[in-house]
């Protein structure tokens, strides 16, 4: 591995002291270091799809080079856009992966396929021929608010392509679904930024579109794409089949026989994004949901939904730990900030089923991962819940420790970009200064 520019420690205003790291993280950083990551130009591959709060592949890298060994088995039981999957596969190692969004799992699917790219173009340049020809245009995307979010001439536009990808070969179907989402979602009336379609009275006026508009976008993103997958096979040595995407979609119950030598991953942040919300219209453009309701029933994958009935969250929850029950407490009672009525109360219960849930997957994993093999997770340190902060890479490791992972290592990474574009009181929500990267470990059994 190449070696690396340390600079002296800087001293903040805070507590914590970073250091300085130029390219990747260093395997002998010390136990608990401070790090601010001057960080490389990454290959376009990992920006390819839209996936909110991405995490970098500089963990995954550095994982993999400290604990890695080239026939070994890796875990993603939260794929998101693929990074973790992409670092695998530049290492030479076979990689599971798994995720309840089937617009994530779309990404994953288009970064880990082999694609004839001068067939891609041509069919795609004939789409775009017959598309212009177009006199008239089916109606077949429903969902609410459609007409508030699309102007009609994108939305004839939008059908117009939605209808000829489904001609192409289904060989390279996926990766102009995924060259149409970015679509999708650049035609639509939501600022540039927005992550979350949301109206608010500030947002920049959106200029009127038409179907020529439409088409432009499809072939700016497909020139992006086709780049991005090109630079990809071209640097890859090892063959994509050792990536395989797993049946089951919900990380808390992970099914299968397939013993692993580590998992590594970023799993959700407590409170933070609506991973379905923000993608809402790819999922129904896309025909990856059919209905509202189905769209809405993907919660039920999701750890840390918000999505909780009235009825439930009235409860105050225990999970036995005291130390997060008296957080809990905290934040159900208002102790630190009165929210509006009944949101103490949902964000108490928010609180209380993320951790229940990912003891849940701490759990499967462990079934799962070979003895001596390894947990590595990245998180925001602290999260600030009605005022009351959350200790959550510590309570999520002093939880899997209750179940028998071992702690072997930990740093904390400097978040330089903590901004996001959502409609959020950050009063009482506070924002993420650090991630903090833990290595746990299963003991010989």
């Amino acid at each position: 591995m190449k070696q690396l520019s340390l600079f002296e420690p800087i001293s903040s205003g805070d507590r914590e002291t970073y250091q300085y790291i130029e390219g990747d993280i260093p395997v002998d950083l010390p136990e608990n270091t401070f790090i601010s990551l001057d960080r490389k130009s990454p290959l376009k591959i990992y920006s390819l799809g839209f996936q909110p709060a991405k995490s970098i592949p500089e963990i995954p890298r550095w994982f993999l080079q400290k604990y890695g060994t080239k026939n070994c088995t890796i875990l993603e039981p939260f794929a998101g856009s693929g990074t973790t999957i992409l670092e695998t596969l530049r290492y030479g190692a076979s990689v599971y992966w798994l995720d309840y969004n089937p617009h994530s799992r779309l990404i994953c699917q288009v970064k880990t396929t082999h694609f004839n790219l001068a067939e891609v173009q041509e069919v795609s340049l004939n789409i775009l021929k017959n598309a212009r020809d177009r006199k008239t245009a089916p109606e077949t995307v429903q969902f609410s608010n459609r007409d508030f979010w699309f102007q009609q001439p994108v939305q004839e536009g939008l059908e117009i392509l939605k209808e000829s990808i489904h001609l192409a070969a289904k060989t390279i179907q996926p990766l102009l679904w995924l060259v149409f989402a970015a679509t999708v979602r650049k035609t639509s009336d939501m600022n540039d930024g927005m992550i979350l379609a949301a109206k608010r009275s500030h947002v920049k006026d959106i200029p009127q579109r038409s179907r020529e508009d439409t088409f432009k976008y499809f072939k700016f993103y497909l020139d992006k794409t086709l780049e991005a997958i090109g630079e990809w096979q071209y640097l890859l040595n090892y063959p994509l089949e050792r990536a395989k995407q797993l049946s089951c979609k919900d990380a808390k119950k992970i099914s299968g026989n397939f013993p692993i030598d580590a998992i590594i991953t970023s799993p959700p942040y407590i409170n933070a994004i609506d991973y379905i919300w923000a993608c809402k219209f790819e999922l129904h453009w896309l025909d990856l949901v059919k209905t509202n309701k189905e769209r809405l029933d993907l919660y039920s994958c999701e750890i840390g939904t918000e999505r909780i009935v009235k009825q439930e969250y009235q409860a105050l929850g225990h999970t036995g730990y005291i130390p997060l029950d008296r957080l809990i407490e905290e934040i159900y009672t208002g102790q630190k900030y009165k929210a509006s009525k009944g949101q103490n109360q949902l964000r108490a219960r928010v609180v209380y089923k993320y951790f229940i849930e990912m003891k849940e997957h701490f759990q499967s994993c462990f079934t799962h991962l070979n003895s001596g093999g390894y947990y590595c997770f990245a998180i925001g340190h602290i999260s600030k819940i009605c005022g009351v902060e959350i200790p959550v890479a510590d309570l999520l490791t002093d939880l899997a420790l209750e179940i028998g992972f071992k702690k072997e290592f930990s740093f904390h990474l400097l978040l330089k970009n903590r901004r996001l574009n959502l409609p959020r009181n950050v009063d009482w929500a506070g924002t993420i200064k650090y991630d903090t990267v833990v290595v746990l470990s299963k003991g010989e059994q």
